[in-house]
């Protein structure tokens, strides 16, 4: 039975799949740029092509949350594998590929759709033994994916200043055939407890339309559409951070400083998310976590030096580290239980899909037209609307109404 698996080889196994996780995507997502400008491709193409891949991931993310939901007797862990394989594949292709526009931007659709589509199902792993009572440490997993994703770009900076920009590649592949062994050994629920769990759940009409998931939740919808205005910002203030510490006069190196501060000040709020769980309940930690991105953003407007730079990333201890654990546990309790899911894909399009690729580009046009104050002022405007929206929505108590 379920019970009698070991909790802490779970837990050891889950942190396992997050590390190797994060430490493939930080070389794939935060060295992409590296990768392309070696290979000539314009700033103006690198910026269509990264767009394009998040367009891609977004779509990809629906649809991967809807089959999983539909087909409850496939294993997650199978889907999730069968997808990291296919990453695998397209990275030994991107090693040969000639460097050609269309080409290249093809292989990152195709990234697009099968590495950032893996996070919402990483986090359905632990969610669903979670739902079953086993109470898997999301956020101590999660922290040390935080840790290992710092670790991982120091490594791979090192690698690369010393062989070159195409060991990025060769180490995304290592991280990879790391993470595929992880998913392969994970557990899954006992079939005794899937079958009831499934016997449990009563289909509504239309359960293959996401529109109509969210016309039925007005909760989950609003909160959604929080994220994105939430993630215009923070999109705003991340990519764009080497700008702003240049507008307070940094340089890189405290660019490199001011990332390491964000990265690290997550990890405490990830490792003891299952405590601040026992204190209060995951609406409140949500409102909590989007009232600090609001903050920083805010702060950001009047600082005039770097010190101030390096102060206010450290409120990712109460924004982005708190909003990770806290959005997957809210999202868990406001869905019925056969889009669970769906659930999880949804936050992740609309945070680090949809939200994110409008601040690139929105922060990207107001830079050049109007500068960095101006971007921060437009920064701030969107997480104010984004907590608003959230913090109304999750006041009320019925899910189906604002």
């Amino acid at each position: 039975m379920q019970a009698g698996k070991s909790l802490k080889k779970i837990n050891a196994k889950f942190s396992m799949i997050q590390c190797s996780f994060m430490m493939s995507f930080s070389a794939i997502v935060g060295f992409s740029v590296v990768l392309l400008q070696s290979r000539n491709f314009k700033s103006s193409e690198i910026g269509i092509i990264l767009a394009v891949e998040c367009v891609a991931s977004v779509i990809s993310q629906t649809f991967l949350g809807s089959f999983a939901d539909k087909h409850k007797k496939i294993p997650l862990k199978r889907i999730l594998l069968v997808i990291m394989i296919l990453s695998f594949i397209i990275n030994m292709i991107l090693m040969v590929i000639p460097s050609e526009f269309f080409i290249t931007m093809f292989i990152f659709i195709m990234i697009g759709m099968t590495e950032y589509s893996a996070t919402g199902l990483i986090n359905s792993l632990a969610i669903q033994f979670v739902n079953i009572g086993i109470p898997v440490n999301f956020g101590l997993a999660r922290g040390l994916g935080s840790l290992a994703y710092a670790a991982g770009g120091f490594i791979i900076g090192k690698v690369v200043t010393q062989s070159g920009p195409e060991s990025i590649l060769v180490i995304h592949a290592v991280f990879l055939i790391i993470m595929i062994i992880s998913v392969f050994i994970f557990d899954k629920p006992d079939s005794e407890t899937a079958v009831q769990e499934s016997v449990n759940i009563e289909q509504p009409e239309n359960n293959d339309s996401v529109w109509h998931m969210l016309a039925a939740n007005k909760k989950l919808l609003y909160f959604l559409a929080a994220m994105i205005l939430t993630f215009i910002s923070h999109g705003m203030l991340a990519n764009f951070l080497p700008q702003i510490v240049e507008h307070v006069g940094g340089n890189s190196g405290d660019y490199g400083t001011a990332m390491s501060l964000a990265a690290l000040s997550e990890i405490p709020t990830m490792v003891c998310f299952s405590f601040f769980m026992k204190k209060t309940t995951s609406g409140k930690l949500v409102m909590l976590s989007f009232l600090f991105f609001f903050v920083k953003s805010v702060l950001f407007i009047f600082s005039n030096n770097i010190y101030f730079i390096f102060a206010f990333q450290m409120l990712q201890i109460l924004g982005y580290g708190l909003f990770v654990p806290a959005s997957v546990y809210y999202v868990n309790e406001i869905v019925d239980k056969n889009e669970k899911i769906r659930g999880q894909s949804l936050v992740t399009v609309a945070s680090m899909g949809i939200g994110i690729t409008i601040g690139n580009l929105l922060g990207g046009v107001i830079l050049d037209s109007k500068g960095v104050p101006a971007m921060l002022i437009v920064s701030t405007v969107f997480s104010f609307l984004g907590f608003v929206i959230v913090f109304l929505s999750i006041g009320r108590k019925n899910k189906n109404n604002i």
